[in-house]
């Protein structure tokens, strides 16, 4: 029994040094970081938003309905005087309540961020997909301050460079205001992208250890 427990033992010592070794990744992948790079962006059209906040009271709301219910008793009657002051009326009404509408609702301007990496697939198999981070870290203690994750589906073949961006609204670092951002917006931190996980064409995966 214990030379058979040996065996057993020892084969399961072979087995698991042959699954560790079909489970070791390269340390590094296939692909060489060239320039990383972020932009602030105006979004346009942001200020010309149709779902803005109505400020219609409930008082003018009334008063709306009851010159409606006016103006279309006239047009039934045929009374072409009253329908031409009641619409005049409707009108000088609307433009005012149109005019104290854009100057208090119209939303301040909205940016957003758009995160650049261009990269060189140094190795012998096309890239499918690939997820990246842009990190920012404290330029004094070298801490993460700020990680964003993307997956970019991108073919890049064996020997050939490829520019990835994303555009989302996230800013780089939530601790320093848009404000700072827009006059010393490189100095606040230091960047880097990382290369998280790796698909290739044919199917295998690169994961970072």
């Amino acid at each position: 029994m214990k030379t058979l427990a040996g065996i057993f033992f020892i084969g399961l010592l072979a087995v698991t040094s042959q699954a560790q070794q079909t489970t070791v990744q390269q340390e590094l992948p296939d692909v060489a970081i060239l320039k990383i790079s972020w932009s602030k962006e105006r979004i346009p059209g942001w200020e010309n938003n149709s779902f803005g906040q109505s400020y219609e009271t409930y008082e003018t709301m009334r008063t709306r309905i009851a010159d409606e219910r006016l103006l279309q008793d006239a047009k039934n009657r045929n009374d072409k005087r009253e329908v031409a002051r009641l619409e005049r009326n409707v009108k000088v009404r609307d433009d005012a309540a149109l005019n104290n509408k854009k100057a208090r609702e119209t939303p301040p301007p909205r940016d957003g961020y758009r995160y650049k990496v261009s990269l060189k697939n140094t190795g012998a198999k096309t890239i499918k997909v690939i997820d990246w981070d842009y990190v920012f870290l404290d330029p004094e203690t070298k801490n993460e301050i700020a990680r964003h994750q993307f997956t970019s589906e991108e073919k890049i073949h064996p020997g050939k460079n490829k520019q990835l961006e994303v555009f989302i609204l996230s800013p780089p670092t939530k601790t320093v205001s848009a404000k700072a951002l827009d006059k010393k917006e490189r100095t606040f931190f230091d960047e880097r992208v990382e290369v998280a996980r790796i698909e290739y064409s044919d199917g295998s995966v690169w994961q970072q250890p």
